[in-house]
């Protein structure tokens, strides 16, 4: 499904991956191990498909779009390598995460020289709207981290609002500024309503795409997901599937799903969590608010053509929420 979605843009997309190779080598040895490791286990590439597909549908792909696309999944990748040390991840995208083979001081290094790379190609591009627009997604995926530092499983005072409020930040600004950076970037002049509404769609899909990773958490095969099964509830994370559960249990449920929460949850307590969070309907609520939230992406494209690149991006917001694959 994937494959067939990036057919429109296969070839920019490869380029787009020699760019991000060329920012980020080196001289120093270790720096280029690590981005050999990185290129292995360089996971599905979604920003840089959406901001290419944004663009052909914008108008056209250029060579600033897929300067574009590179410097988009090289901040991503930034963010990886430091939310890896963060939580203490020994996984990523499949294989070893970076603090678990080069360790924590290495890990921070990398991920601060990648945000260089990240600044010097703003330098380079010259244009105050993609400067904005990175310096202002920048600033939401950290204040989003902080948000969930402040607001973990074990706060009882966790609601919906705050939930929705750090994956907007700290996931769907991503994909809205990859969207919003592939009408910038375009070959043709398009308006700010265009940029607009693909930036919605973005940030819907985003929205769309953490829950249903919040859900693949719980119930996801962990070959397939490339990293420990319940890895968010372990590490305190914020899930809607579980804040749903704790929501609507009963009093006895609550206190006891509660204490194993705040004592910290071990290997053990997964397989009662997930029972837990499947028995009070917490699963399917996600995933219906994927799909609600998914619908919402796919409006903003209606009155575009519907040429190659309004088609993929159609297919890929479908295949975010497992939809037709």
């Amino acid at each position: 499904m994937l494959d067939e979605i990036k057919a429109p843009i296969a070839t920019e997309l490869e380029e787009a991956e020699a760019e991000f190779r060329s920012l980020v080598r080196s001289k120093v040895p270790l720096i280029n191990d690590i981005i050999d490791h990185v290129a292995i286990h360089k996971g599905k590439r979604l920003r840089p498909i959406l901001l290419l597909l944004c663009s052909g549908a914008a108008g056209g792909i250029s060579s600033d779009s897929i300067r574009a696309a590179a410097m988009v999944e090289l901040l991503h990748t930034a963010t990886l390598i430091h939310d890896d040390v963060i939580d203490e991840s020994a996984m990523r995208r499949g294989g070893p995460s970076i603090n678990s083979l080069w360790g924590n001081r290495a890990s921070i290094l990398i991920g601060d020289l990648f945000f260089s790379r990240v600044l010097s190609r703003l330098a380079e591009i010259r244009n105050p709207e993609v400067t904005a627009m990175m310096s202002m997604t920048i600033k939401w995926v950290c204040e989003g981290e902080l948000i969930q530092l402040e607001n973990g499983l074990r706060q009882k005072a966790v609601d919906e609002d705050i939930y929705f409020n750090l994956i907007a930040k700290k996931t769907a600004s991503l994909l809205a500024a990859a969207c919003e950076l592939g009408v910038i970037s375009s070959s043709s002049n398009t308006n700010g309503k265009d940029r607009s509404r693909f930036g919605k769609f973005g940030e819907q899909l985003g929205i769309a795409f953490q829950i249903r990773d919040d859900v693949m958490d719980l119930v996801g095969a962990q070959m397939r997901l490339g990293k420990p099964v319940a890895n968010d509830i372990k590490g305190n994370t914020l899930t809607l599937p579980l804040l749903y559960g704790l929501r609507n249990c009963s009093d006895g449920d609550r206190v006891k799903i509660e204490a194993l929460l705040e004592a910290g949850v071990r290997d053990t307590d997964v397989e009662e969590i997930s029972r837990f969070v499947l028995d009070s309907g917490g699963i399917a609520y996600a995933e219906d608010k994927a799909n609600q939230h998914i619908d919402v992406a796919l409006s903003f494209l209606e009155g575009y053509e519907n040429t190659i690149y309004k088609r993929s991006l159609v297919k890929l917001a479908e295949f975010t929420v497992g939809r037709g694959n």
